[in-house]
């Protein structure tokens, strides 16, 4: 929740003229967004009608009455300086914060407004604090004192920016082969946040890799493996490190949150950027974030996912006191606006797209609103497209021929709001189909029957169908356990085999997920050994996600690229496979 900074570029020429123009006010910078604005690193505050109503409905949000006039003006003041995240930080370090919101309790108010900052101290620390707070009667000099001990280094700093880490350059090239598209006009099919603060984790990759993922908030699974000992650190925990989020982002992050965007049709990747996406909070914040990538959705077969990182909310379910979470997103224009890239290599923009009402919480902090499917589609299977950039090719080939072979013959794959997995860190297992999924077939006579194993062959009026398993995950193996590293993106793949005319009457897919079948969790979840108070995302809801039967027509698309947006004509297929 920071604010967007903006630096003045150039020198005056030394003169009148030049002293004249240094000063001459500093006028903030703001974009207009639908009746909003985002504040754009200001050096003097706006005190424009919009800025007014965003740090008062931010003040109500958190406090539950109006500002006095003073107040607001203290708040825009450090809007100027610190951002949304700095309006937020002085709210919850003021007595009416911990008067009303709080209840005047020394212990409730610590720990209500390390959960409202998106921290996560020991219980040591709350009680530490609280004490003080108490002892000094709750002035604002100790309230103050509190925040400053919650508040995480960096909070205020703003966005990355300079040259693009290398390696992710790669993943900005214009390569779509086969690329699936989900519906014939281009349109965002789901957007939410996902999970907090494990976005940029320091000292990740170090000795106390366990002790720094917990005190971010994130998970460590414990594994029994009998490679536990050489297993990777994706196995152990979701949190990324700095590093990591540069090589796949393009800038190095520090505890951030994720917040996957599901399109219909697939990206133009070379117009992929932080600035095409602004969130709006409950609060009535507008965020942008600070990077975005196609990450993990890497495949060429795939990538009509864009996933952000930044400033989005915090962990405490939506309407409780504190809680602070996204209620729209918009694509926007910048300098090089977003393109979707649909049938027949048609180019759409995607300015102007949207999702959320602007009231509804868009989280997975709400309960049973964990990751979700939002597309699936039957197919003939194919591997083109099975591939991926150099460097970003560790789980491929991970598609139905390389795990099933030559008896691979159909792909029902889905598309999910998150990373899906068992419990947050561990991968799903191309085994794990009958944990998870059942598929629905409906008889030309109207006869409702479910497939729900592997192996087993379904004898239906029309023919014989079998699944064989998923796969989109990771490598083939010989038998999977807790060390077992998947994509973790936002595809899955069930395959199958059989006559053409049985599998033709599947109809949807279904998550149970209660009874003999276990919920998906996104990389917020708890693992199999969480800390305790700590809060985690919500597992996903049962569901029933009809099926895009694409037997015929397989609605993909390959368009190549290899100039960017430099030269759109070069390389385009265009072709419709």
């Amino acid at each position: 929740m920071r604010s967007i900074r903006q630096e003045n570029e150039g020198t005056a020429t030394p003169g009148t003229h030049s002293r004249a123009r240094r000063n001459r006010p500093f006028t903030p910078l703001s974009e207009p967004l639908e009746g909003r604005r985002l504040l754009s690193g200001v050096h003097l505050p706006d005190r424009s009608p919009e800025a007014v109503a965003i740090v008062d409905q931010t003040y109500r949000t958190l406090v539950g009455r109006e500002p006095t006039p003073a107040e607001t003006r203290g708040l825009l003041h450090v809007q100027a300086k610190a951002g949304n995240y700095g309006v937020i930080a002085a709210i919850v370090g003021s007595r009416p914060f911990f008067d009303r919101t709080a209840g005047g309790n020394s212990q409730q108010y610590v720990t209500l407004a390390a959960a409202t900052l998106d921290v996560y101290p020991s219980q040591a620390t709350v009680v530490r604090l609280a004490g003080q707070v108490e002892a000094r009667d709750a002035s604002r000099h100790i309230l103050r004192a509190v925040v400053a001990r919650l508040t995480p280094v960096g909070s205020f700093a703003p966005p990355p920016r300079g040259p693009l880490n290398p390696i992710y350059q790669t993943l900005l090239q214009d390569v779509l082969i086969n690329a699936d598209y989900w519906e014939d006009s281009p349109k965002i099919l789901g957007a939410g946040l996902g999970f907090t603060h494990i976005i940029g984790v320091p000292n990740l990759n170090g000795s106390q890799a366990e002790a720094f993922s917990r005190r971010a908030g994130g998970a460590w699974e414990t594994l029994s493996g009998s490679s536990a000992s050489t297993a990777a650190l994706r196995a152990f925990t979701s949190a990324i490190s700095p590093n990591g989020v540069a090589t796949g982002y393009g800038y190095p992050t520090f505890l951030k949150d994720g917040f996957p965007i599901e399109f219909s049709w697939p990206v133009r990747p070379s117009t992929v950027s932080a600035a095409d996406f602004r969130i709006v909070l409950n609060t009535g914040q507008v965020v942008q974030p600070d990077v975005a990538s196609i990450l993990p959705n890497v495949e060429y077969n795939e990538r009509s996912t864009v996933v952000i990182f930044g400033d989005f909310g915090n962990r405490i379910t939506p309407g409780d006191p504190g809680s602070i979470y996204p209620v729209r997103l918009d694509v926007v224009a910048d300098d090089n606006p977003l393109q979707l890239v649909g049938p027949g290599g048609e180019i759409r923009s995607a300015v102007g797209l949207s999702f959320g009402d602007g009231q509804t919480p868009m989280s997975a902090y709400v309960p049973n609103e964990g990751p979700k499917l939002v597309a699936a589609k039957l197919s003939r299977l194919s591997t083109a497209g099975e591939s991926a950039p150099v460097v970003f090719s560790g789980q491929v080939p991970n598609d139905g021929v390389a795990l099933y072979g030559s008896e691979a013959q159909y792909r029902l794959r889905v598309l999910t709001t998150g990373g899906f997995s068992p419990d947050g860190v561990r991968s799903v297992y191309p085994t794990d189909f009958s944990r998870f999924f059942r598929i629905q077939t409906i008889d030309a006579d109207g006869r409702e029957r479910w497939l729900t194993e592997t192996g087993v062959d379904y004898v239906l009026p029309s023919g014989t169908v079998r699944i064989l398993g998923l796969a989109d995950l990771g490598l083939a193996q010989s038998s999977y356990d807790d060390t077992y590293v998947e994509d973790h993106d936002n595809q899955i793949d069930v395959i199958l085999t059989g006559d053409a005319a049985a599998v033709a009457t599947i109809t949807a897919i279904a998550i149970p997920a209660s009874g003999d079948y276990s919920p998906f969790f996104n990389p917020g979840g708890p693992g199999n050994a969480p800390t305790p108070g700590v809060p985690y995302s919500q597992p996903g809801p049962a569901l029933l996600q009809p099926v895009n039967v694409a037997l015929d027509n397989p609605m993909t698309v390959t368009w190549i690229d290899l100039d960017g947006p430099r030269k759109a004509a070069r390389g385009k297929l265009g072709l419709r496979n």
